[in-house]
């Protein structure tokens, strides 16, 4: 009852005892996971009254691959690591989001590639920039809540500008395209792959990384991320930063999941797909 309420949950009578069993079901694995020798902990979010299968259905089958995006990449050996940085205290990161039950988690990955652009390259001061503005007008970059890819929508705010946040608020459903004043226009889309490449690019400025957010995503509450993951992407989120054996990555879900809003990665394995698609702003 204080899960209910502390995540403003409704249910029916009859959907009332099923999401009890499943509560129950992560409640037992927060703390079997937690008593065991993991780098990271697991704990109860809003998530906690969804079975695996649900979680996936409902957040992470949103992410449009087109078949030229489609990479595999062995596990990256021997690359020497990269001086520790961390984009937030750089001021290029703003507040985390929550995209809500709409599979925008693209728009919200390339409206902060663009935000940290802003001001790692750009010289402006940080702003907050619309990701309803890529889920109503960018339809080639993807298709709203349905899904879409983070280069594709870095480059539609190169060509038409990126409005603010509170010009364009976020609604959390697909709605018609709407005319906005944009704030800035940045640079066109770089992507690649592999560690390397991340690690090269995050010196300079936030980069858009997809992932498969399925297995340890879900319960995730803290701790150096090691799994289990696949590597089907299916999510697409922020690194932001890098610290000694891991990543600092921004998510779109709120802060009532994982480390705040983040999760930080173990580096070296290409764990969850986290190098093989690789977005930022030229």
């Amino acid at each position: 009852m204080q899960y209910i309420e502390d995540f403003d949950k409704t249910y029916g009578h009859e959907e009332f005892f099923q999401r009890f069993n499943t509560f129950k079901y992560w409640v037992d694995f927060v703390r079997d996971h937690n008593s065991g020798n993991s780098t990271w902990t697991a704990g109860i979010n809003q998530f906690s009254d969804l079975t695996p299968a649900e979680f996936k259905d409902q957040y992470l089958s949103s992410l449009l691959i087109p078949n030229d995006q489609v990479t595999t990449i062995d596990e990256v050996e021997g690359v020497v690591p990269m001086a520790d940085i961390d984009w937030r205290s750089k001021g290029a990161v703003t507040p985390v989001k929550n995209q809500g039950q709409c599979g925008s988690c693209w728009a919200f990955s390339a409206s902060g590639a663009v935000e940290g652009w802003a001001v790692a390259k750009g010289g402006k001061s940080l702003p907050s920039i619309s990701e309803q503005q890529l889920v109503d007008c960018a339809k080639a970059a993807g298709h709203g809540c349905q899904g879409g890819w983070p280069n594709k929508a870095i480059d539609y705010y190169g060509q038409k500008g990126a409005c603010s946040e509170s010009s364009y608020p976020y609604t959390a459903r697909d709605g018609q395209c709407k005319q906005c004043s944009p704030v800035f226009t940045p640079g066109t889309s770089g992507s690649g792959q592999g560690e390397s490449t991340l690690s090269g690019q995050l010196s300079s400025l936030p980069v858009s990384v997809c992932v498969d957010a399925s297995g340890g995503f879900q319960s995730y509450h803290g701790g150096v991320f090691s799994g289990p993951c696949g590597t089907q992407i299916n999510h697409a989120i922020l690194a932001v930063g890098s610290s000694g054996n891991y990543w600092i990555v921004k998510n779109s879900w709120g802060t009532s999941w994982g480390a705040s809003g983040y999760i930080y990665m173990t580096k070296g394995k290409n764990l969850c797909g986290v190098n093989q698609n690789l977005a930022w702003v030229k």
